[in-house]
């Protein structure tokens, strides 16, 4: 049957139709991927951002590739500069490296002696490029069309095929030495190839061979990060796949981008040792002083050179206690990068959208100092501009996930709450979402722009979103994750990742006629329409989250409650309101019978959530006045979202059941991503709220009471914004549990070394 009433009209158009575009990368390889195979030829070179004439029609599943791709060619004038002036920051288009090109000499090499790049020809045809010595640069190649991929390979290879030949005896060798000295990063990286630290001057056989046993070791670690990604997520969609192919470079490359710096190299001013890290000054010199090198890498060092995107890579794979005492320091190392390909890289569109939207809300705020600022920032806050805020804001939302990491070490309640009504009240700021509102969507656009490959992706998955075709994908991937223990499919996840995608589409394409989700929803066939409705039964109407949820060991019933009512609220946002009302009691009944039928249901209906106790659930509400008939309705948890749209704050508040171990937050992830919140604040980050949402959230402050009473201490909630929805933007991908790898008495000293500069900077307790 069909679930909606009638199908959705014809979705609107992406973007308007392009007149001229200039792309991020130059290299004939990747000029090549963004190149139309239409008649006529033309390129179609994308770019992101405003246009001028009126949209043109498009079709959802109607529209080819091609075309799309032509549609997103427009280029904006006025994203020539940042909203935080950083183009000083941002790399250049990089220069072709291909073999028809000629290398400008640098001063790391004799100008009459510098090879060009025709002369790596010599190595891309030698036994050191062999079809066998290719094979471990397949994974990064494979975006390519198959007739550009051995020439791609070829260049990646370079390096350790340039090592290997030096050893030689011979004109050859001689060559091969010519090429590494006109290559800094490679000149660096062959110099402490054996011993590492100190760059001497003096390359010996055994730097030339350890250096190109690193690399081809790095390589073959980066082949086995990518199909371990590629087998735990095999519907991936294509920017996530592309996210991953890039980093995957860069992993591969981790001998040469370390020593990139051109602090690293001999006769340096402030010379420094290469110490296995990677900075975006490092991987810009790379960029811009290395003629020889991939175009290849060369891009995906343009994209990792990004603040957002390298901040995110830096703390990889930290949890619990390293964790608690790391900050974003804006460096990263191979052990970085392959915990976040194979663990925190997205895997869908959804969480790719949320991604994104983290990376650009840390490049907006990316180079505003705020080392002089302090606690008058929240005393005085008209008298600081919105940027500053921002960027206030985003310093202590890191610094939150430090201390929640350590609640082990310290006692950390009071500081947790400095720092929630701190954060709340920058979020509530109308500077700060002005400037924020502004400024994410610039920087999301040119973090596209910063990989041609990427921006290719990003075309075709709009094309996916819009079809339809993104949503069954998603669908499908969690019919796979069901289990004897949670039998029943949760399609929140892939919902709340179509709002998200759809809502980078705004901010990419500000003048597309983007569709809701609930038309993309109405336009799927009736057998899809009817698996989401029929979920919604099994999972809400009769129960079966909730179920689920107290059964998992370790559950908290509050938490439960949350989070099958976040669930709740993604199905409705597509579902229709007569189908949703129709199934009001069911769910009141069934929610009320799994919290009866449930020890920790009992024990949260009974207010014995906590050692502490507290008042029952059934207390607060007779406080409220509440009972009889309305008790019931309350004890229904209808969704928060529903009852915020009908006006119904009290209602909204007795919905919010927050247990007292959450202290003085209220969780606030999972609101309808639809049209009862406004604009773009809605969904940037609702990408991880299908299972990597953080129990404890930031934003609405609901004072130290227990249950109903910290809902209704909400009183007239601030607006709940996209850039805070899931939980501190979840920066550093999450809190796992704490591992006691070190004695508690030194990680408290690292954990007070780390949080405390902050919390004294603005004013908020310590933990100790």
């Amino acid at each position: 049957m069909r679930i909606s009433s009638s199908p959705s009209p014809a979705l609107g158009s992406i973007v308007n139709q392009p007149t001229s575009g200039e792309l991020a990368a130059e290299t004939p390889l990747a000029k090549a991927s963004l190149t139309q195979s239409g008649a006529g030829g033309g390129q179609a070179f994308v770019q992101f951002g405003q246009a001028n004439d009126s949209p043109s029609s498009f079709s959802g599943t109607e529209q080819s590739g091609s075309s799309l791709m032509s549609l997103l060619t427009r280029s904006s004038s006025s994203e020539s500069t940042s909203s935080v002036d950083q183009d000083s920051d941002q790399v250049s288009p990089m220069t072709s490296v291909s073999s028809t090109a000629s290398a400008s000499p640098t001063a790391a090499s004799n100008p009459a002696n510098a090879p060009s790049a025709t002369d790596a020809a010599f190595l891309d045809n030698s036994e050191y490029s062999s079809p066998e010595a290719l094979k471990r640069w397949e994974p990064m190649v494979a975006n390519l069309p198959p007739e550009e991929r051995e020439q791609a390979a070829k260049e990646l290879n370079r390096p350790i095929a340039a090592a290997w030949m030096a050893r030689e005896n011979g004109p050859n060798a001689e060559k091969a030495m010519a090429f590494i000295n006109a290559n800094p990063a490679l000149k660096t990286a062959v110099d402490v190839g054996k011993d590492g630290g100190n760059a001497d001057g003096k390359i010996t056989n055994k730097d030339l061979k350890a250096f190109a046993k690193n690399m081809e070791k790095a390589a073959d670690n980066a082949d086995k990060d990518v199909a371990k990604y590629m087998e735990d997520n095999p519907g991936a969609d294509p920017q996530s796949l592309e996210m991953v192919r890039s980093a995957a470079v860069m992993r591969a490359n981790m001998p040469l981008a370390t020593a990139a710096d051109p602090h690293h190299a001999v006769g340096a001013a402030d010379k420094t040792d290469v110490d296995g890290n990677v900075s975006a000054e490092g991987l810009k010199a790379l960029i811009k002083s290395n003629p020889g090198l991939s175009g290849t890498l060369k891009q995906s060092s343009n994209m990792w050179s990004q603040a957002g995107f390298l901040s995110q890579v830096d703390e990889a794979g930290l949890t619990g206690r390293k964790k608690a005492a790391h900050s974003p320091d804006q460096v990263f190392d191979a052990s970085n990068m392959s915990e976040w390909i194979r663990k925190s890289a997205p895997k869908n569109g959804g969480q790719f959208a949320s991604m994104l939207s983290d990376a650009a809300t840390l490049n907006s705020v990316a180079g505003i100092d705020i080392s002089k600022l302090n606690a008058q920032v929240f005393e005085k806050p008209k008298a600081y501009t919105g940027a500053q805020k921002a960027a206030v804001m985003i310093k202590l939302q890191q610094t939150q996930q430090s201390v929640i990491a350590g609640r082990d070490l310290r006692n950390t309640e009071k500081t947790e709450a400095g720092l929630n009504e701190r954060i709340a009240q920058l979020q509530a700021d109308p500077d700060v979402q002005e400037y924020l509102n502004k400024s994410i969507p610039e920087q999301e656009r040119s973090l596209v722009r910063s990989d041609s490959a990427l921006q290719k992706a990003v075309t075709e998955q709009a094309q996916n979103v819009n079809s339809g075709k993104a949503l069954q994908t998603d669908l499908a991937t969690a019919d796979k994750a069901v289990d004897k223990h949670n039998p029943d499919p949760d399609y929140s996840g892939a919902i709340t990742g179509l709002s998200a995608q759809l809502q980078l589409q705004k901010d990419l394409f500000p003048d597309a006629q983007v569709p809701t989700a609930q038309q993309v929803f109405n336009n799927q066939p009736d057998e899809v329409q009817t698996k989401i409705a029929d979920s919604y039964v099994r999972n809400f109407s009769e129960g079966g989250a909730l179920k689920q949820l107290l059964g998992q060991k370790k559950s908290d019933a509050g938490e439960s409650l949350q989070t099958a009512d976040n669930q709740k609220a993604a199905y409705e946002s597509v579902l229709p309101a007569d189908f949703v009302n129709g199934e009001r009691e069911s769910y009141t009944a069934s929610t009320l019978s799994e919290l009866q039928n449930s020890k920790k249901g009992r024990k949260l209906l009974e207010g014995k959530t906590d050692e502490e106790g507290g008042p029952s659930l059934a207390e607060q509400l007779a406080e409220q006045g509440i009972g009889g008939k309305a008790f019931n309705s309350v004890m229904g948890f209808a969704s928060v979202s529903d009852r915020l749209a009908s006006g119904d704050k009290l209602g909204a508040a007795q919905s919010i059941i927050d247990s007292s171990r959450l202290g003085a937050e209220a969780i606030k992830g999972g609101i309808d991503t639809g049209a009862k919140m406004m604009g773009r604040e809605a969904s940037a980050g609702l990408g991880r709220l299908g299972g990597q949402m953080i129990g404890r959230a930031v934003g609405l402050v609901a004072g130290e009471a227990t249950g109903l009473a910290a809902g209704a201490a909400l009183g007239a909630a601030i607006p709940v914004i996209g850039w805070a929805i899931d939980g501190a933007m979840a920066l550093g991908f999450g809190i796992s549990a704490i591992i006691d790898a070190v004695k508690k008495h030194k990680a408290q000293k690292a954990f007070d070394h780390n949080v405390d500069p902050v919390l004294d900077q603005f004013g908020i307790d310590r933990a100790h």
